[in-house]
């Protein structure tokens, strides 16, 4: 949370240093006290917070850093100067340096940050009952079964064959089975290969398929239960009769069991919902401050299509 707010002002300092004091744009919007200076002659005003400017230069330096849209850089920019102001309000001072109220700017709100929300929220269980109603959330996430992903050859058996065809069927999945039992590390090349050798001329269907990884109840009882008897990836069951003829099957993936601990959740969850508590935070500050948030729509049209600086 507090690279957001606090490796800004470093940006900002970088990409605002005004070349000269005629660089003041914007009908000197900039002069109020506690204002920030543009960045130069060309730089534009994106928004006003409270009647103090935002800058395309800050934006600029933002979108430097990378990982942001160009929204997301001007909201960073306009939750800074909000920032900015609510920490001046609460009586740190002013300094009469350009460069030192750039510095004062940063460290002030830096402190803001770390004494009003950083201090508040250092802990999963700061959270209190937001963090209860997310982790109960995930509730039926925290034991995950085993997963096991498979290859299959199938010597398929149409509905209603006759007996023998049904023995035939059973006898060819014996064969691939006995000749690939005791082998590891297959694939399910090995498999499909050595089908389709021993199927041959023998005059039956045998067909091939891959399995994503499932749990067993997500897969036919017959099925599952020769799946789940592999002892290792890379080998292959007894043959299993399944609705839809007799298959040999390979696991080729395996995902162990998980259990999860309500605090294992807790620690999952708790920097997202830190990141969406600091922006409810700073709309707290812009509510009760009565601060009045002012954007140019044209300039951030221009910002959004990749047109201001």
């Amino acid at each position: 949370m507090r690279a957001r707010v606090l490796l800004l002002p470093v940006l900002v300092l970088g990409a605002c240093r005004a070349e000269a004091p005629a660089a003041r744009t914007g009908a000197g919007a900039w002069a109020s006290p506690g204002a920030s200076p543009p960045a130069g002659p060309g730089d534009a005003i994106v928004a006003t917070v409270d009647g103090r400017p935002v800058w395309g230069s800050c934006v600029a330096a933002q979108l430097a850093r990378g990982g942001r849209s160009r929204r997301a850089a001007l909201d960073e920019c306009i939750d800074f100067e909000l920032l900015a102001q609510a920490a001046e309000a609460r009586g740190l001072g002013r300094a009469p340096d350009p460069e030192l109220e750039r510095a004062r700017r940063a460290a002030m709100v830096g402190r803001l940050v770390e004494t009003g929300f950083e201090d508040r929220y250092r802990t999963p269980a700061d959270l209190g009952a937001t963090l209860d109603r997310a982790v109960d959330a995930l509730a039926d996430q925290l034991d995950q079964p085993e997963f096991r992903a498979s290859a299959f050859a199938r010597v398929e058996v149409p509905a209603g064959a006759p007996p023998e065809a049904e023995a035939a069927a059973r006898a060819l999945a014996e064969r691939i089975a006995g000749e690939l039992a005791g082998e590891t590390g297959l694939f399910p090349a090995h498999l499909r290969a050595a089908a389709d050798r021993l199927a041959a001329g023998a005059g039956q269907r045998v067909t091939h398929g891959d399995f994503r990884a499932a749990a067993r109840e997500a897969l036919v009882p017959p099925y599952a239960a020769a799946l789940f008897s592999i002892p290792e990836v890379g080998r292959i069951a007894a043959p299993a009769r399944t609705k839809w003829g007799w298959d040999v099957i390979l696991l080729t993936g395996l995902i162990p069991a998980q259990l999860h601990t309500r605090e294992e959740a807790a620690a999952r969850v708790f920097p997202e919902l830190r990141r969406r508590e600091f922006y409810r935070w700073v709309n707290q500050i812009a509510s009760a401050s009565g601060v009045r948030v002012e954007v140019d729509p044209e300039r951030v049209a221009r910002l959004l299509e990749g047109g201001a600086p």
